[in-house]
């Protein structure tokens, strides 16, 4: 059997293995690499080399990158930047929304930058009172034209710029892809914005997420706390509790105040028919936060 077919075959039995995803993507990638070695198709050498092309080890560097921005919240602070200075109307919302996407994808690619920014965009879509459609076909179309920003913008790019340093040319710098995407990405903004409206798709979710951006704030009026003391972030925030019958809670000793054993939660006020109260057992009917 000539090595032609013996790698389309390899190559076909990978593609079925992602499509059946029973087996972790590593383990078939490998395992590609093992079978053209034993097959004789390629040399042990050749077989190793892509591990250790500078590519490759790039690559697994942006999805580091893009797990840490969102691990440690920049992106989601990124998303509420724009959630309060955008405003209210749709056309101002969906152009930060879309310069946001194409910022973020320039520097982690598509991938990640899409998947971080979508509940931003349903949140915002929520909010200006428009369908989610709306706002995640042109946060698409954005990611893709942000891609070709910086040379980090999707793997596509860096495999270009190494064939071409590998025919003997000079590789592409940082922002050189710029000069094409800065371009592709005002005309996709212009294009949704002259006809997003008649050709992108109102599809109104059956289940859609409340817009709780001002519950901290709705909280605060009604339990008359002070604006100064009202918190609402990654680590902090606020929760009202109101006892159910045959609570667990029911005939437990709180008060303003008092922490909970393990010290994350702090009890800020307790109401009982809309009062203030201090120390009280709990009942049905009494609210806590």
């Amino acid at each position: 059997m000539s090595p032609i077919v013996i790698t389309f075959l390899i190559l076909g039995g990978a593609v079925a293995a992602f499509i059946w995803n029973k087996i972790p993507v590593g383990v078939v990638a490998i395992g590609v690499s093992l079978a053209l070695y034993l097959t004789g198709v390629l040399s042990f050498e050749q077989s190793l080399a892509g591990f250790g092309d500078p590519v490759v080890i790039y690559i697994a560097a942006l999805f580091v990158v893009s797990e840490a921005l969102d691990m440690t919240g920049v992106t989601v602070w990124a998303g509420q930047q724009v959630i309060q200075r955008a405003g209210k109307r749709v056309t101002v919302v969906l152009v930060w929304l879309m310069l946001l996407v194409a910022l973020v994808t320039a520097l982690i690619s598509v991938n990640g930058a899409v998947a971080a920014l979508i509940p931003v965009g349903v949140v915002l879509a929520i909010r200006v009172g428009s369908s989610p459609s709306r706002m995640l076909m042109p946060l698409a179309f954005a990611a893709h034209a942000g891609s070709l920003l910086t040379l980090t913008g999707t793997p596509v790019n860096l495999l270009v710029s190494e064939i071409s340093e590998n025919a003997g040319y000079r590789p592409f710098g940082f922002l050189e892809f710029g000069l094409v995407g800065l371009p592709l990405l005002v005309g996709t903004v212009i294009i949704v914005l002259l006809l997003g409206p008649r050709v992108l798709p109102e599809r109104l979710p059956e289940f859609a997420p409340r817009n709780l951006s001002r519950h901290a704030e709705t909280l605060a009026r009604h339990y008359s706390l002070e604006p100064d003391s009202v918190r609402l972030d990654r680590a902090d925030g606020l929760t009202e509790i109101v006892i159910p019958p045959r609570s667990t809670f029911v005939g437990d000793t709180v008060f303003p105040g008092m922490r909970t054993e393990t010290g994350e939660l702090v009890i800020v006020a307790v109401q009982r028919s809309g009062e203030d109260i201090g120390r009280t057992r709990l009942k049905e009917g009494i609210c806590f936060f």
